[in-house]
């Protein structure tokens, strides 16, 4: 039976998408569906997540807040994460058909490992070890070849009002935020039966 897709527009500089990535991963190992992770860079559209920026505590706060009653240990950053180079990355690995191994690399060295992603030497480390040329990506890198492709996925996500991170389209509709893993699986399960009982032409 061929898997259910559910498109999932996220950000690396995310904590919550890290969370979302963790229950993601489970689910999808148990469940009929494949995630078709799309980057937007939160920056694009807050300027208060800009690079650099130290968290509030307001985001802090929030961040705790999800993180347990998700049951996800992650301790939220200092400061907003530059992930426009990853983000690229990710699509440079997806044509490079190892979207899944950088990906997850990128998700760890981020959150679990904090390595600054916003370094290409460490993304073209994460590249090679996914087994990607590291001499191609960083030249693709360099010459943004994926940006075009990003600002595509942001086209995509406001024509779903896909406004927050992370956001799951399920069908025509957007659902925001991330909920415990088992409140994720009880709405990937109905999502995909009723997916499967749809009459097809």
């Amino acid at each position: 039976m061929t898997p259910v897709v559910i498109p999932i527009y996220f950000d690396y500089a995310s904590t919550l998408c890290y969370i979302a990535w963790r229950i993601v991963r489970e689910l999808e190992g148990e469940m009929n569906f494949v995630a078709l992770w799309k980057g937007v860079p939160i920056a694009a559209r807050d300027p208060r997540a800009s690079a650099g920026r130290p968290l509030g505590d307001l985001e802090r706060r929030k961040i705790l807040m999800v993180s347990a009653e998700t049951g996800i240990p992650v301790a939220p950053p200092r400061s907003w994460i530059d992930s426009t180079a990853a983000l690229e990355g990710s699509e440079i690995a997806r044509d490079a058909g190892k979207f899944g191994p950088y990906h997850d690399s990128v998700f760890r060295a981020a959150f679990e490992d904090r390595i600054d992603i916003g370094d290409r030497s460490v993304l073209e480390r994460i590249a090679r070890d996914a087994g990607i040329d590291g001499g191609g990506f960083r030249a693709d890198l360099n010459q943004r070849r994926m940006a075009p492709r990003i600002e595509a996925h942001r086209r995509e996500a406001d024509e779903f009002s896909a406004l927050g991170y992370p956001t799951f389209i399920l069908g025509d509709y957007p659902m925001i935020g991330i909920q415990p893993a088992e409140t994720m699986r009880l709405v990937f399960e109905r999502f995909i039966r009723n997916r499967r009982s749809e009459p097809h032409s």
